[in-house]
């Protein structure tokens, strides 16, 4: 790994947050979308219950969750971002992951594992999506 400054670092320590999840307007707009069909309430009840975690009413405007998203934004140090999504990440990535897989390949994926785990840099990543 290369040697970085310490604003580098610094700057890498610390991560955005929303309190008020993004993914959650992606999920009231695939259950508004949605038949009432049993995929259509699967969506609705994922919806539902993603928003009812987060303490947001089912029923918000989509306006209204966009601006509850973006004045929920904090920046805040990395591990303990990481520490407050902990039981997350394996739902969200259930979500997405196989689409995300399927669209970037396995050989990408790995690119940026090996990468958020530091054992290669941004240029190496980007030398990696060139290469594709």
């Amino acid at each position: 790994m290369q040697h970085q400054s310490s604003a580098v670092r610094a700057a890498y320590a610390q991560e955005v947050h929303h309190a008020v999840p993004r993914c959650l307007l992606r999920l009231q707009e695939r259950a508004n979308a949605g038949e009432l069909d049993g995929e259509g309430i699967q969506l609705w009840m994922e919806w539902e219950w993603e928003a009812q975690r987060w303490g947001v009413d089912v029923e918000i405007s989509r306006d209204d969750l966009t601006e509850l998203v973006e004045q929920s934004t904090v920046v805040m140090d990395r591990e303990k971002h990481r520490l407050i999504h902990e039981t997350d990440w394996q739902r969200w990535g259930a979500r997405g992951g196989r689409e995300t897989v399927r669209r970037y390949g396995v050989q990408w994926m790995v690119y940026l594992a090996l990468k958020r785990w530091g054992r290669i840099s941004a240029d190496d990543l980007d030398a990696a999506r060139l290469v594709r």
